[in-house]
């Protein structure tokens, strides 16, 4: 009897203690032209791989349902990501691009990062997790 109360208990401050180091991210996403149809891409990044489709840390895709949308990672790992949400109006899990490499399809980044010359930079659109909270990151996508 006390081996099954402890094992219980330990797996339970266990699972407690893991969730304590994650948070949640919910992409509150603006600009959504749903005549394109397709589907929301969000993604986050470690800043080596920030912000290659692809190689993102975490991502979600949701369809296309309204000129604004939510969405949401959970159990995300406390740290810092480059966030980045686009509109895969082909769904074919690529940005398009022109032949300069500019994206053709709605783009946007975490604090509103502007693309200049390329991508913006990591630190421009990084966002931080904290454990056991929910951050609300704006997304208007252009």
């Amino acid at each position: 009897m006390f081996r099954l109360l402890f094992s219980t208990t330990f797996f339970a401050l266990l699972s407690i203690s893991m969730n304590a180091q994650t948070g949640n991210i919910t992409f509150k996403v603006s600009g959504v032209q749903t005549n394109l149809g397709g589907e929301l891409s969000a993604g986050i990044f470690k800043e080596p791989n920030f912000p290659t489709v692809g190689e993102q840390f975490r991502g979600k895709d949701a369809k296309v349902t309204s000129s604004t949308m939510e969405i949401t990672l959970k159990d995300v790992p406390v740290g810092t990501y480059g966030a980045v949400v686009f509109h895969d109006a082909n769904a074919n899990n690529e940005l398009e691009t022109n032949f300069v490499g500019f994206p053709t399809e709605p783009i946007g980044f975490a604090n509103d990062a502007k693309i200049r010359f390329g991508p913006p930079s990591f630190e421009d659109a990084s966002i931080t997790v904290v454990a056991g909270k929910t951050i609300i990151v704006p997304i208007k996508l252009k």
